[in-house]
C-alpha cells in the first residue's frame, strides 16, 4: 500500500507503514433515532504510533472527553464511551476525534491522497433526536 499525492507538478509516493490516529463511533449508528436525554456514545480508536491518550466527542457544542475502557495498547483498538445528555429534538451530528500519546491528533480533514489510504479525518454520524 502507498500514499500517493500530487505535489505541484510532481507525484510523491510513500509506503504505508503505520496507521494514523483515528476514532470511530460504533454506537449509535448513522441515521438512528435517539430519545432525548441521556445517551451513550461508544466507539473505538487506534494509532500505529502510540497508545491512545484520549478521545473527545462533540454533539453540537463543546468537545467532551470520553472514558477509555480496557488497557491501552499500540497494537489494539482502544474502546471508549461517553454518556452525555442531549435535550434538543431534531437532527444532531456526533463527531469523535482521538489523540495518541505521541501527540498526534486526528485532523478535521485528512490530506487527500490518490487511493484514500490513511483517511483519518474526523468521523461524523448524523442522528435524529426525538
Amino acid at each position: 500500500y502507498w500514499y500517493e499525492w500530487q505535489r505541484g507538478s510532481e507525484d510523491a509516493r510513500e509506503p504505508v507503514t503505520r496507521l494514523r490516529v483515528r476514532a470511530l463511533i460504533t454506537e449509535p449508528n448513522q441515521g438512528s433515532e435517539i430519545e432525548r436525554g441521556d445517551i451513550t456514545i461508544r466507539g473505538v480508536a487506534w494509532s500505529g504510533m502510540a497508545p491512545i491518550e484520549r478521545v473527545e466527542v462533540n454533539t453540537g457544542g463543546a468537545w467532551h472527553q470520553a472514558n477509555l475502557t480496557g488497557e491501552p495498547s499500540r497494537q489494539a483498538w482502544q474502546r471508549w464511551e461517553l454518556v452525555t445528555r442531549i435535550n434538543a429534538s431534531g437532527p444532531a451530528m456526533l463527531r469523535a476525534r482521538a489523540t495518541d500519546r505521541a501527540g498526534r491528533v486526528q485532523p478535521e480533514h485528512a490530506e487527500w491522497n490518490r487511493l484514500g489510504y490513511g483517511n483519518n479525518s474526523i468521523q461524523e454520524v448524523a442522528i435524529r433526536v426525538v
